[in-house]
């Protein structure tokens, strides 16, 4: 059973800056039928739910021989409950080493090999956003590399058969492009949604900055 301690105070989770959100379709649940994911090497949040007992999600992605691969489970702080602890692995033709490859829901295909993290058992000081005010308590992480390119995949599921919403943190680089910082507001409102938070805080807050971007270029103007 997993043990939440509520002795630590929330942390400030200053890692989530720049991970763009991803709320994928329902993936399928063999390799041939993963969701296709754009890329697993930027800094993305990946939120999505397990909504029946024994389902298994995968993603994937095409990497090069060499690439990181680095993903982190994130329990969500739901103010109605239904989070999860997940189990998930990272899978693909060659990886530096293996483990717990036994865990994983299906027989894992000649030529492959995997790294399975099994669900936290206790979880301690959670982390907040302080862009979108949510929390998470970490669970375990994968660091690994690609030692030949191909499809990558990411595995999702229960091994208790429980049910509920996952976050897994993926990738590394940050995102340099500037329609990321475009797009913050619309990321913000869809993960306060999703976590099922009231918007008019953000809202409000998003109102002060447009306030103050119309103040200085009115400002600007004036000295001009």
């Amino acid at each position: 059973m997993l043990h939440v301690s509520p002795a630590h105070p929330t942390q400030p989770g200053t890692d989530l800056a720049g991970c763009t959100p991803v709320f994928p379709p329902l993936p399928g649940a063999t390799l041939q039928t993963s969701h296709k994911l754009a890329s697993l090497q930027t800094r993305q949040l990946l939120f999505n739910r397990l909504g029946q007992p024994g389902q298994v999600q995968i993603y994937s992605a095409e990497c090069r021989a060499g690439e990181r691969l680095r993903a982190q489970l994130l329990v969500p702080v739901l103010p109605a409950g239904s989070a999860l602890a997940a189990a998930f692995a990272i899978v693909a033709q060659s990886l530096p080493y293996s483990a717990d490859v036994h865990k994983l829901p299906f027989a894992l295909p000649a030529g492959y090999s995997a790294v399975v993290a099994t669900p936290p058992t206790q979880l301690a000081a959670p982390i907040q956003d302080p862009l979108t005010q949510v929390s998470y308590y970490l669970g375990p992480l994968i660091d690994t590399r690609t030692l030949v390119g191909g499809r990558v995949y990411l595995v999702v599921w229960s091994p208790h058969n429980h049910m509920g919403k996952y976050v897994v943190k993926l990738g590394h680089r940050w995102p340099l492009h500037w329609t990321y910082w475009a797009q913050l507001p619309f990321y913000l409102w869809q993960i306060r949604g999703w976590f099922g938070l009231s918007r008019v805080a953000l809202l409000a807050a998003l109102a002060t900055l447009l306030g103050l971007a119309a103040a200085g270029t009115g400002f600007l103007r004036r000295r001009r």
